[in-house]
């Protein structure tokens, strides 16, 4: 059941049917404050493709209300904003945590603390051009941090959430540059 949470998460995110604007509910259905996420940066890639995204997050873990899930992307293209051009069909790049939603060092801590986190992001797999996008360069990005804590079923149409969507510079070893 977890699995399916995951991958309705992440196809909601990938394709864009969220609200592109930066939002958040006001109170979880548990109750709890609704959760927080920005960006601190920076954006890095490393040699061979991988990148990773640091940012700060507040979210709660409800026993009644048991369902977390972080979907942070970075896309890269001419035409990719924050506003109406976010979606991956506007990206010629496009890496996220798609690849190890909700594990290691892409898990939540919903404890009620303000956490810094770095996410490890790869080429994102559900994405139709996978396998054949150029890596991301250094440049700018639209970074992409969505945040779901609290729901009470797989669809997570319910809960506290939190979209955090900004142009940011990314930093590629060997300061790579062009698509």
């Amino acid at each position: 059941m977890k699995l399916r949470v995951l991958a309705v998460g992440a196809v909601m995110a990938a394709v864009g049917l969220v609200t592109v604007s930066p939002a958040s509910a006001d109170v979880t259905s548990g109750g709890n404050p609704a959760p927080t996420a920005s960006f601190v940066g920076p954006v890095v890639v490393a040699y061979g493709g991988g990148a990773a995204v640091t940012f700060t997050y507040t979210c709660y873990n409800d026993a009644d209300h048991p369902f977390n899930h972080l979907f942070v992307a970075v896309k890269q293209g001419p035409r990719v904003n924050t506003t109406d051009r976010s979606s991956s069909e506007f990206s010629r790049t496009f890496y996220s945590t798609n690849w190890s939603p909700d594990a290691g060092p892409n898990a939540l801590t919903c404890d009620g603390t303000t956490q810094t986190q770095t996410v490890l992001l790869q080429d994102d797999p559900f994405w139709a051009h996978s396998g054949s996008a150029p890596i991301l360069h250094s440049g700018p990005a639209l970074v992409q941090i969505c945040l779901f804590d609290n729901a009470t079923t797989p669809d997570i149409t319910d809960g506290g959430f939190v979209f955090d969507y900004t142009m940011q510079r990314v930093l590629a070893a060997g300061g790579r540059s062009g698509l």
